[in-house]
């Protein structure tokens, strides 16, 4: 008796313990991305069509929610030469802001517009490889490199300007791990000749 007492009382110990845990499953952060995105879309008056238009041409707010939850608006579909998979070497500068639990959007990142003193570099990576490939160095736009940003490049050719709603699980390791969203407001993409 005294035995199935204690077991009892470790096993109320342990849901006690559990309980207290205030660290966010990882259903729980995909159910806050997913409200953030709903508030971000209906914020700024986007309209979400079903599929990729025939004819390459996008409105000015229209996006297309992507198999991979990728939301992608086409301003230029670019000069119609494509990346190949596992060869192209793509450089890209953009500006990116954090909207996630946020009434408004923040700035993040811009290397779209900044001149050579700060964020003058493009970010770069091998097409399908999706991580960043250039030199070592310690600059924030190499950490938005990931699956996210080169999706729209099965769509459009060198030159485009995209914009792109992308989840935290599309994005590079650090916006994995720490579960950010990002909203590309402007994405320009140029490959090594």
């Amino acid at each position: 008796m005294k035995r199935g007492f204690n077991i009892l009382m470790i096993l109320c110990v342990a849901l006690l313990v559990a309980s207290c845990d205030k660290t966010k499953s990882y259903t729980e952060h995909l159910k806050e991305e997913r409200k953030s995105i709903e508030r971000l879309i209906k914020r700024e008056g986007f309209k979400i069509i079903d599929d990729y238009p025939a004819n390459g041409v996008f409105k000015e707010n229209e996006f297309v929610k992507l198999d991979n939850d990728v939301y992608l608006n086409v301003i230029d579909s670019g000069n119609g030469d494509r990346a190949i998979l596992g060869t192209t070497k793509v450089f890209c500068r953009f500006e990116s802001k954090g909207f996630l639990n946020s009434d408004t959007t923040y700035n993040m990142v811009n290397n779209l517009t900044y001149g050579p003193t700060y964020y003058g570099h493009p970010t770069e990576f091998v097409f399908g490889y999706n991580a960043y490939s250039g030199e070592t160095r310690d600059y924030d736009p190499d950490l938005f490199v990931g699956e996210g940003l080169a999706t729209p490049l099965y769509h459009v050719g060198e030159g485009a300007i995209v914009r792109l709603i992308v989840p935290f699980k599309r994005m590079g390791n650090y916006f994995q791990s720490n579960y950010i969203p990002v909203y590309f407001s402007k994405v320009k993409y140029t490959f090594e000749k």
